[in-house]
């Protein structure tokens, strides 16, 4: 079926405005978010309230309630841009490269599990400044660190399903909720070892060289403990 003359322009109009109004609406979600992790780092997250980060973004209240359901999610307003990093990564490994070594890869390589975040924007003193101040912002707010957990849980399923389709797994086997559990354990511990070492103000290579280390250890046994499961050279 064919579309012509005036349908077709119909057509092609509609798909422009839907796609202005999605670049609208990213471009509004990102400044909400801008403005509230500014008031974040400048009143601490517990003194700020939604009503105040609305009337700083020029919005209204129901707005920010319509791009974040929580006010720990203004936050965390990349979390499922991580999570959809971290299952791209696996989902469109090379042939051959194993689960494992992939995500080992991406977590050692990347200041932030995504693509463009790497080591080096570290050495822009503003950018060091910016990343130190959302690291204290966190450290020093309760309900941030308990939304983390919770975040951390539903990634966890969220990876086992993915390993499970992956591996070519039977649902119902455990093995991969283990490691799907292990690999969130070791990227917690990561984020541990990051974030201590930008609090503490370490230089921008030795923050990576610690961080790089521990997903090192972490990551090489992993790969020897599930090698059963993942195995180098396995065909996909």
């Amino acid at each position: 079926m064919h579309i012509r003359g005036k349908d077709a322009l119909s057509v092609k109009f509609r798909f422009m405005e839907a796609g202005l109004r999605e670049r609208k609406k990213a471009r509004t979600r990102l400044a909400i978010s801008d403005v509230a992790t500014r008031l974040f780092q400048e009143h601490g997250f517990e003194h700020v309230t939604i009503a105040q980060v609305a009337a700083a973004a020029d919005v209204s209240v129901k707005t920010v309630f319509n791009y974040f359901a929580t006010k720990e999610d203004l936050f965390f307003d990349r979390a499922d841009e991580v999570l959809d990093g971290l299952v791209q990564t696996v989902v469109q490994r090379p042939a051959g490269a194993t689960v494992l070594g992939v995500l080992h890869r991406l977590l050692a390589e990347h200041r932030v599990p995504l693509s463009g975040e790497g080591w080096d924007s570290l050495g822009d003193p503003g950018a060091y400044d910016a990343y130190r101040a959302f690291v204290a912002t966190e450290a020093a707010a309760p309900a941030l660190r308990a939304r983390r957990l919770v975040l951390t849980h539903a990634w966890a399923q969220r990876l086992a399903s993915v390993l499970t389709a992956e591996l070519g797994l039977a649902d119902d086997d455990r093995r991969v909720e283990v490691m799907a559990t292990m690999v969130l354990a070791a990227m917690t511990l990561r984020e541990r070892r990051l974030s201590a070492a930008m609090l503490e103000g370490a230089a921008p290579r030795e923050v990576e060289r610690r961080v790089r280390a521990v997903v090192d250890e972490a990551f090489g046994r992993l790969s020897r403990a599930f090698d059963d499961l993942d195995p180098a050279g396995q065909g996909r």
